[in-house]
């Protein structure tokens, strides 16, 4: 007969061990995810276009280009936000529903049904088909067949049974996440919160996320068609600035010179050539090479 934790015992635990609760990274507000996004590599290359288009307001006044490119930065910018807000706030919420979860334990003497997340170090679980094994922890009476992909990836269930004197082993233990298959046994709870191997994984992945190798190949690519993209750029630049000064001028010395030294007008061609170049930028470059 398992009497389970006293209430005194519970707090005490919860105060050696911690909570149940998934340790959640400090997540940056609206506007300060908007703010981030205006250093992406993309916004500044739009940004920079914006600043040649307004010094070419001084020289030829051109309101839809200067505006376009405005819009273009504001939707950029609002839809990224509001995308990787939206995304925070789904998962915040998918993780407040599983903390609802309740689960039966062992208290006092008595079967009482509590939120997976005021589980402690030290419960008697009562577990059963269906149920999600709330921490990480060992079997100590039955045996039962358990569900482990989310942690493992593999699909054959697992069969787990409680050992001689209870000493821990890969055969009695089992994992915060898995999921009863079959039959009913009790579990003595080991591990709660970022302790457990289900919690580890959760904290790893909000520090960072992992890189697929279909990732990793479109990433060469991307590196790849990037090269070409620059290289575009660099060729127009000079293309056209020998096309306005050299031949446009029959590669005649002199007049060359004459429009060299005619800052106003070299200065306006050199702004032209770099919004040439801005704008392949931005239409041959991969956006994914911009987040490299």
């Amino acid at each position: 007969m398992y009497n389970g934790l006293t209430e005194e015992e519970v707090i005490e635990n919860r105060k050696k061990y911690g909570s149940n609760e998934l340790e959640k990274s400090k997540k940056d507000g609206f506007f300060k995810l908007l703010i981030s996004t205006l250093g992406d590599p993309i916004i500044k290359i739009l940004l920079i276009a914006l600043a040649i288009k307004t010094v070419f307001l001084f020289r030829n006044f051109d309101w839809y280009e200067t505006i376009g490119i405005v819009i273009a930065i504001l939707l950029a910018s609002f839809i990224s936000t509001i995308s990787e807000y939206g995304s925070e706030k789904a998962f915040e919420k998918l993780q407040e529903e599983v903390s609802r979860i309740k689960c039966k334990v062992i208290r006092n003497g008595k079967k009482v049904e509590i939120p997976i997340s005021e589980v402690v170090v030290g419960d008697i679980v009562s577990l059963e088909t269906g149920d999600k094994i709330p921490a990480d922890g060992i079997i100590i009476k039955g045996k039962i067949s358990v569900d482990e992909s989310s942690l493992n990836g593999e699909t054959k269930e697992s069969y787990k049974e409680a050992s001689l004197f209870n000493k821990q082993s890969e055969k009695n233990t089992v994992f915060k996440g898995s999921v009863v298959y079959s039959n009913t046994a009790l579990m003595k709870v080991t591990k709660v919160g970022t302790d457990t191997f289900y919690g580890k994984i959760a904290l790893e992945l909000q520090e960072k996320q992992p890189e697929t190798p279909l990732k990793l190949r479109l990433r060469e690519l991307a590196k790849f068609i990037s090269k070409i993209g620059y290289i575009g750029a660099f060729l127009v630049f000079f293309s056209y600035l020998f096309k306005v000064v050299v031949i446009n001028n029959n590669f005649n010395i002199e007049e060359i010179k004459l429009m060299i030294t005619n800052f106003p007008l070299i200065t306006g061609h050199i702004l032209y050539a770099l919004t040439l170049c801005v704008t392949i930028i931005i239409v041959a470059v991969p956006d994914d090479c911009f987040h490299l």
